[in-house]
């Protein structure tokens, strides 16, 4: 199969994937209900007309996965794996574009709540799963369209992962910014979360007299400090992640534009632990002073780092402030995130075939948000490495968007490498 006839099939996809994506765009996916099943009967019908063979998987009827199938001749096994659902819109009034329109410009943008996130991805991994079943493969593919991702993936990747169902050798990850025609990247791991939960507790009193109670929320404002000061604490990381560092940092600084302060921070992103106070609950009425009040952060840390390290570093934070009342709670996972080594074969392969399409040596970076490769890696160890087609700072935003020429180049890749990999 000759390398031009690939990309000339993939080229000429070009309405359809985006067909395919404004069609996604369409299917209300957005939690808080997340629901998969309109998307994934979409996806059903169009394998069975193209004959691909097809699986629905599910733990709950409204949040099904679909795998797509592809046998090929040789060995190996690939598995590419992409979420249905989207985050919620927001405030309607914030869009100058229908949320679930699928809008299409004449400035090559498609607009639409996961455009970006990613459903993008998805229509151009649907149009690589027909090709692949018309031209043949090298090896055996699976695409996996699965549910529940934004919240963790309990009836999505976690759970197909922990039941048994993903098997393979290894994993693209269709998530995340693989800087499309300009900045070719691909996502060699991702950070992992340390939840953490700061709780006060006072006497109640009335508002008029708050002399007689002791205020939780007072309480709570005066520890949130203690634990932000986490972000001070430089994290100990594997030597073999200290180019793609440097690599994610300048990636980050070519895409986005900073200000000095931002810089000062994408500086520290890596080294140091991210914090940020999200959810503050407390108070029952306003002329009641309270009694208990809460704070929730979402602290982030570099894969490859110690988050039990961090957890006694953040409880030592608080106890050492003697604030009474207050406690706090620190769940840390085994492992930080999930990194596969840039220095394996799949790596390189995965690289060779990003450059063959953009003309470009990609970069290896690691994403600051999380994927579904933490599940995958963890629960069903198989590698995973992700090259997504999401635009820098467009997902989860009002109006969110994408370049169409990202998801024909998501076709291109996704279709060319399982039929070098391996060779």
């Amino acid at each position: 199969m000759s390398l031009e006839r690939v990309l000339s099939e993939a080229e000429a996809s070009r309405e359809e994937v985006v067909k395919l994506c404004g069609d996604l765009i369409g299917f209300d996916s957005a939690h808080p209900e997340g629901r998969t099943d309109e998307c994934v009967a979409y996806i059903e019908g169009y394998m069975d007309r193209h004959g691909v063979e097809t699986e629905v998987h599910c733990r709950d009827p409204k949040k099904p996965n679909i795998v797509a199938r592809i046998p090929g001749e040789g060995e190996a096994k690939i598995l590419w794996v992409g979420h249905l659902d989207v985050v919620p819109i927001g405030k309607r009034e914030e869009w100058s574009h229908p949320p679930f329109g699928g809008e299409v410009t004449p400035e090559g943008y498609i607009y639409g709540r996961g455009a970006s996130d990613m459903k993008g991805a998805c229509a151009a991994a649907m149009v690589a799963a027909r090709l692949l079943n018309e031209l043949g493969s090298r090896n055996t593919v699976e695409f996996w369209f699965t549910a529940d991702e934004e919240i963790g993936g309990g009836d999505g990747a976690r759970w197909l992962a922990e039941s048994g169902r993903f098997k393979g050798d290894v994993c693209i990850i269709g998530d995340g910014t693989g800087g499309g025609l300009e900045h070719p990247a691909i996502d060699i791991g991702c950070k992992g979360s340390v939840p953490t939960r700061l709780i006060a507790r006072g006497k109640t009193a009335h508002g008029s007299t708050p002399f007689l109670g002791e205020n939780a929320i007072k309480r709570l404002m005066e520890a949130i400090p203690h634990v932000e000061r986490i972000a001070e604490f430089r994290l100990s990381l594997p030597e073999e992640l200290e180019e793609p560092i440097r690599e994610s940092i300048g990636f980050i600084e070519a895409t986005i534009e900073l200000t000095e302060e931002q810089r000062e921070a994408v500086e520290r992103l890596y080294h140091y632990p991210t914090v940020s106070c999200n959810i503050i609950q407390g108070g029952v009425k306003r002329n009641v002073v309270p009694d208990y009040a809460e704070a929730t952060f979402d602290i982030r840390l570099t894969p490859g780092s110690d988050p039990q390290a961090v957890k006694g570093r953040i409880e030592m934070l608080v106890r050492e402030a003697s604030l009474p009342g207050v406690e706090v709670e620190v769940r840390a996972p085994e492992q930080a995130g999930y990194y596969e080594s840039p220095n394996t074969s799949f790596a390189r392969q995965l690289a060779e075939t990003v450059e063959l399409v953009t003309g470009k040596r990609p970069i290896f970076k690691i994403l600051t948000g999380g994927t579904d490769a933490i599940n995958i890696e963890r629960y069903a160890h198989i590698p995973c490495l992700g090259y997504g087609l999401s635009m820098v700072g467009e997902a989860h935003k009002p109006d969110e968007k994408n370049r169409i020429e990202n998801l024909t180049l998501g076709v291109k890749v996704y279709t060319l490498f399982p039929l070098r990999y391996g060779g």
